[in-house]
């Protein structure tokens, strides 16, 4: 542990590249759950530096990187015609067995670029890609000194605040003094090694940490990411679970039965059901 922060205090002293370098790659797994039943695990990097960071699924950067060139973009769609192939006429868990061993799988079109006090967040809902910018807002974390527990190893005190519309709890480590921490949670004295939200829908787990010196890669974009705000690409997020049949009509044609406004206010009023930002109404 006192070998890691020696380290670690080595590579903050030499700030001349700090800007544009990562000192820190943290893994994360993001468990998140709704009243319906959906359930998924997404495992995530973050690369921090000072006041600069990115957070992305590797898998994805891996596959945009390559979709960027005309050779890779070629092998990503024979890829994807083989796997459709393979998955026709299968069950939902066949389908997702193969799916989840192909090359092409386990992508998260979702990265989160920290550069000083802005967020930059490239973003995807049902083949809709979004970018925007938002400012970082100040969170008024309450540091719960007499509440501590143990995170991979690391010694990691309680705090509380509320962002974006939910409440959220984290637990965070002194003994790595970087402010920095899974998706847009930051603003305390130490690294976030875990949270969770008060529904208990959405958890975040540190599974890994390591010293590095590198540089923080580029936010690839092999798809045509249309500019917006925050508060529309949640507003579209959320017309995407409300009126599914809407989204693939508006893409592919079709005139199938949309969500009635009966039915759209049955899924909100379902317990905690909501996106992992609330506050776009």
């Amino acid at each position: 542990m006192k070998r890691f922060l020696l380290i670690f205090a080595s590579l903050f002293a030499a700030s001349a590249l700090f800007a544009q370098k990562a000192q820190l790659k943290v893994g994360y797994d993001y468990h998140f759950f709704d009243p319906r039943g959906i359930e998924k695990h997404h495992d995530f990097i973050l690369l921090a530096g000072k006041d600069c960071s990115k957070f992305y699924n590797n898998q994805s950067q891996w596959l945009d990187s390559i979709r960027c060139t005309k050779d890779g973009n070629q092998w990503y769609n024979q890829q994807g015609l083989i796997m459709m192939s393979e998955v026709m006429n299968k069950s939902r868990e066949e389908r997702e067995t193969i799916i989840n061993s192909s090359s092409i799988g386990h992508s998260v079109d979702l990265y989160i670029v920290r550069d000083n006090d802005i967020f930059k967040v490239w973003d995807m809902v049902y083949y809709e890609y979004r970018k925007y910018s938002e400012p970082i807002e100040e969170r008024c974390w309450k540091i719960m000194d007499d509440s501590t527990k143990n995170v991979l190893g690391y010694e990691c005190i309680m705090a509380t605040a509320k962002y974006h519309g939910r409440h959220w709890t984290a637990w965070f480590t002194p003994e790595i003094p970087v402010d920095a921490g899974p998706w847009k949670l930051l603003g305390l004295p130490g690294l976030i090694q875990e949270a969770s939200d008060s529904t208990g829908h959405h958890h975040f787990t540190v599974n890994g940490i390591q010293s590095v010196n590198m540089n923080i890669p580029p936010v690839y974009e092999p798809y045509s990411y249309e500019k917006t705000t925050r508060k529309k690409f949640l507003e579209l997020c959320r017309f995407r679970y409300d009126n599914i049949q809407g989204m693939s009509d508006l893409h592919f044609g079709g005139n199938g039965p949309r969500l009635t406004p009966e039915k759209i206010a049955y899924e909100r009023g379902k317990e905690g059901y909501d996106l992992l930002e609330t506050d776009y109404r």
